[in-house]
């Protein structure tokens, strides 16, 4: 405990610890909270699912859909939440079964809008987009039954308003990505810098001569990354929360947890391979680099080769922000931690199999110097 009291005093002596800590991620925060990112309109799949069987329904449903040549927007079944789980398609847009009725009765039409859980900003994105054409549409002809079936109407006809299920806020979009992605860079660039340090100003040796277990050592470097990852991700959270950000505080803490655990742990086994602390910086930036652009935000999951998504499924950081997002869009908040044991486990695995490595390559590092020590 002392020993581990004296790496928080050392870490929190330099001044770049706080620019990590505190600085990145509020700029990181305030960053998301204000923009979405851009897709190309190509990549937008949108799926119409109808409960108004009627024959004018089909009509003037029909005409909005034969407007979109380009496939992005398709007719589904029931089945449609499926689809937006797997990422085929971005959101589904649900037309009730009064929506002929009222719309030939010049009565506002209400259109639930459902999105994916999977690259929820391009979701965020056709959400604005389609609200902001209905806005601009009420009271115009697009919507007037007269023009799509040459049939008599009051002349000022509503455009249907776009709602989404459960008051999902799309200001918050971006909260879940962050938080994960800042415990991400915490934990891997705190721990990618732990034990170089150690190793350039000889600190390592003289605990391994003075028969230090290499072990504790490593327990007190992993648990120093994680418990600063960890922090780091509950005030993101904590940020986003006071915006008006709502899930289960226990599930997304667990989430944190999980995510902080496994890229401290792969922290620790970069610094334990790299021979200074300019390889362990560089390695663990760009590792934080690739695994932040392949997250989601900036690619679009869907159009990636499916060996390399599986890949990237897997990830904790975009795993725990896909899990806290079902739980948002579909309500499944009690069972989740049980339905995403495999993956808990498989990451908590990874963590232990990190950790192994890394111990065995410090004793195998610093062998030969007890061995030198103990013949004489």
């Amino acid at each position: 405990m002392e020993f581990l009291k004296f790496e928080f005093k050392r870490l929190f002596s330099r001044p770049f610890t706080y620019i990590v800590l505190f600085i990145v991620p509020l700029i990181f925060a305030l960053i998301s909270s204000s923009f979405f990112y851009s897709f190309s309109e190509s990549d937008l799949k949108i799926g119409i699912y109808t409960l108004d069987k009627s024959p004018l329904s089909k009509f003037t449903v029909g005409v909005i859909v034969s407007l979109f040549k380009g496939g992005t927007i398709k007719y589904v079944n029931e089945n449609y939440e499926k689809e937006l789980q797997s990422g085929n398609l971005n959101a589904v847009v649900v037309i009730p079964n009064d929506f002929t009725n009222s719309l030939f009765a010049g009565k506002k039409t209400m259109l639930k809008y459902i999105p994916s859980p999977v690259n929820t900003e391009l979701s965020a994105a056709a959400y604005l987009v389609f609200k902001k054409m209905f806005e601009d549409l009420s009271g115009g002809p697009f919507f007037n039954p007269k023009v799509l079936k040459e049939m008599y109407t009051a002349s000022n006809v509503p455009a249907p308003e776009l709602v989404t299920e459960k008051s999902i806020d799309f200001s918050q979009v971006s909260a879940t990505s962050m938080i994960f992605i800042i415990t991400m860079f915490i934990g891997l660039l705190i721990g990618a810098g732990l034990i170089t340090r150690d190793k350039e100003i000889g600190i390592l040796k003289q605990l391994t001569l003075s028969n230090f277990s290499i072990f504790h050592y490593l327990i007190i470097k992993f648990s120093t990354s994680l418990i600063l990852s960890f922090i780091s991700g509950v005030l993101v959270y904590i940020y986003f929360l006071l915006k008006g950000f709502s899930i289960s505080p226990i599930l997304v803490a667990s989430f944190i947890l999980l995510n902080a655990t496994f890229y401290s742990s792969l922290g620790i086994f970069i610094s334990s391979l790299s021979q200074n602390t300019l390889t362990s910086n560089l390695l663990g930036s760009t590792i934080s680099v690739f695994f932040l652009l392949i997250n989601g935000p900036f690619v679009n999951l869907s159009e990636i080769p499916s060996f390399f998504r599986k890949f990237v499924e897997l990830l904790p950081t975009f795993r725990s922000s896909y899990v806290i997002r079902t739980v948002q869009f579909f309500g499944k908040s009690t069972n989740m931690l049980k339905s995403e044991s495999k993956f808990i486990i498989l990451s908590i695995t990874m963590s232990i199999l990190f950790l192994l490595i890394s111990l065995i390559r410090l004793n195998f590092t610093f062998l030969p110097d007890r061995i030198s020590k103990e013949s004489k």
